[in-house]
């Protein structure tokens, strides 16, 4: 006999444990599935930036490893060096497999029921409900939150073709001597053109370091020598002991519908990854969050949670993410444009990136809007000439 609930969340990531939580709290019967054992890994540089923290309905300061209230970002091959600072923390450093845990421990206390070492098999949908095959037998409820990753198991049993554009990253976690660790306290560092197409970083933990690079470019190109000859560049080649993980970003969304016969998608799982950065907590958390407010406003009827969810996400993520592919474009398929650009105004480029991260504007504030995006990147005495042309005829000229 299944089991059955009103909403089946796939996946304990942040997008899966926050939708619990909200539904739970709400007083609606929601389980989690997850199928691996609990708190399970997570390979993530667990950065955890301004605007995720802002988004979190929680408290997560007690997995909180290492705050970094300044970042640097260092422009490649120019060398070009720029650091800004923020009172509160730009970047706040976890492990995943504590920050995820503290989500869905939440979820649970509020309410939610957590199957861990259940592995989605098949799924199948009726008039009013939908059933889930997992290795230990049927449930069924009412919809199903998908927020199972960028591989999600419920888009592929649901034969869905269009996926999102996935993207490689390496990430080591580095144990270094002492003294080489402090070298790298409080500061979250990107490495912008150290490989084709891409970047990388130096995340700093409690004892050790978590390093990483990536390519935008769907083949990745070398990732192993292009993170050897990082930890060269770091004086990290000789450390006490290196864990190597591979994993994969969706930079682009799905082309939608991100509700689907009674199923939302959110997360990573619906393509929700910043394209500009690669960093996917921000969206994940919006994107639960709204799947399970959509549930809870509309009591459960289908219709309504489609119209409902899709709004929200065409109102506010969606956009977003679409000026950012374009940001993107240009920071990683121009590498003169971006030299350029930063040898520049790259103080100011790099100040209105860091407000983005802490939260404070969004990506459609820097390209959509012509006077603050002078304002970063234009100099002075041409922003007083635009602006008093604008005011006398109308144009800038």
């Amino acid at each position: 006999m299944s089991i059955t609930y009103d909403v089946i969340v796939v996946g304990s990531g942040p997008a899966g444990a926050c939708a619990a939580w909200r539904l739970a709290q709400a007083g609606v019967a929601v389980a989690v599935i997850e199928k691996a054992a609990l708190p399970r890994y997570k390979t993530c540089g667990g950065g955890i930036i301004g605007r995720a923290l802002q988004a979190l309905p929680l408290d997560v300061g007690h997995v909180v490893e290492q705050p970094c209230h300044r970042a640097q970002l260092i422009i490649h091959p120019t060398g070009l060096s720029f650091t800004t600072h923020r009172p509160i923390p730009i970047v706040s450093m976890t492990m995943r497999d504590q920050f995820d845990f503290a989500l869905l421990s939440a979820a649970q206390a509020a309410g939610a029921v957590v199957h861990q070492r259940r592995a989605l098999e098949d799924i199948s949908f009726h008039k009013d409900f939908v059933t889930l095959v997992t290795n230990e037998g049927s449930i069924r409820a009412q919809f199903v939150v998908a927020a199972d990753g960028a591989f999600s198991t419920v888009a592929r049993k649901m034969r869905l073709a269009d996926g999102p554009v996935l993207i490689p990253a390496l990430e080591y976690e580095v144990t270094v001597p002492l003294d080489r660790l402090d070298r790298f306290h409080g500061v979250a560092r990107f490495d912008f053109g150290w490989l084709p197409d891409g970047y990388a970083w130096v995340f700093p933990k409690q004892q050790h370091l978590s390093i990483g690079v990536l390519s935008m470019g769907r083949r990745g190109g070398d990732l192993k020598s292009s993170m050897a000859r990082y930890l060269d560049l770091l004086g990290c080649r000789s450390v006490t002991r290196i864990e190597p993980h591979g994993f994969v970003i969706p930079v682009r969304r799905r082309s939608g519908p991100f509700v689907d016969q009674r199923v939302l998608f959110v997360g990573d799982a619906a393509g929700f990854a910043d394209p500009v950065t690669g960093e996917g907590i921000s969206f994940a958390v919006r994107s639960g969050l709204m799947a399970a407010q959509a549930l809870i406003d509309t009591q459960l009827k289908e219709e309504p949670v489609r119209n409902t969810y899709s709004r929200a996400l065409a109102e506010t993520i969606l956009p977003e993410l679409r000026t950012a592919r374009w940001l993107g474009r240009l920071l990683y398929h121009y590498p003169r444009t971006r030299s350029w650009a930063f040898a520049w105004q790259g103080q100011r480029l790099c100040e209105a990136v860091t407000d983005v991260m802490a939260g404070t504007r969004t990506y459609q504030d820097l390209a959509l809007n012509p006077r603050t995006f002078l304002k970063f990147l234009a100099p002075r005495e041409f922003q007083r000439t635009a602006q008093g042309n604008d005011a006398g005829t109308g144009r800038i000229t």
